[in-house]
């Protein structure tokens, strides 16, 4: 994780793709391709190629030869509803207070917004947790749960956008840098904001670490298990559970 947490994040959010069919196909020219498919749009076919999992492509449905074209129709068929994408701001507000000379009182919370960037396909309603992760400076390479906070989000029609205000926690830390007679306490340092659907299913998910956005995207099973730490848990910079 980061040792300098970050207050504001914002992105173009492409929520998680569910796994297509990998299938070989032929072009109008006979060239071969093997392709993941992700969606049949219209006549547009939606799809990744092998080595280019992160590179989504588009090409009409005529583009591919007869016996492709009927291939795509039928493994479409299967295919589970595509998601549009979701423009995500996050605003995390740390208000401090002096306790003495080094102690500092913080309180967090944060403002969750977000729109539908689609102008056709609607967003089904889900649920957001925030899992907000605290840093003690008297052992920097380990990360606390300091809180979780759930909260409702409504189906968002095509372009239509809502935010919801997140409660947060309050905490005490020594802001003391030099470390001899710190007494430690916990800082606020990051967040990981997750989008489940009513069976549970994680959709989308956001975080403001470099490290944990890092090893979601090398392994997507880590948003579940940090969703699922329980508050008062505490995490190494590997992402590993300390007892």
């Amino acid at each position: 994780m980061k040792t300098k947490p970050l207050s504001f994040f914002f992105a173009l959010l492409s929520p998680t793709l569910w796994a297509g069919p990998v299938i070989e196909v032929r072009n109008a020219d006979g060239k071969t391709l093997m392709i993941e498919l992700l969606a049949l749009d219209g006549e547009n076919v939606v799809f990744t190629t092998t080595g280019e999992k992160s590179k989504e492509h588009t090409l009409g449905l005529a583009k591919f030869d007869t016996d492709s074209q009927e291939k795509i129709r039928e493994e479409a068929k299967a295919l589970p509803p595509r998601l549009p994408k979701l423009d995500i701001e996050v605003v995390v507000s740390k208000r401090r207070e002096k306790d003495g000379y080094y102690m500092i009182n913080q309180e967090v919370s944060a403002k969750v917004k977000l729109r539908n960037l689609s102008a056709r396909i609607p967003f089904p309603a889900t649920k957001g947790t925030i899992t907000y992760f605290g840093r003690n400076r008297k052992n920097p390479d380990n990360y606390r749960v300091m809180s979780k906070r759930s909260f409702d989000v409504e189906a968002l029609i095509p372009n239509k956008g809502t935010e919801a205000e997140v409660l947060g926690f309050k905490t005490r830390f020594d802001s003391d840098n030099k470390g001899y007679g710190n007494v430690g306490g916990y800082e606020y340092d990051s967040y990981l904001l997750i989008l489940a659907d009513a069976e549970g299913n994680i959709i989308a998910n956001k975080t403001s670490d470099a490290g944990v956005r890092a090893a979601i995207e090398k392994d997507a099973s880590k948003t579940k298990q940090l969703s699922d730490l329980a508050e008062g848990a505490v995490v190494d910079k590997n992402l590993e559970i300390q007892q």
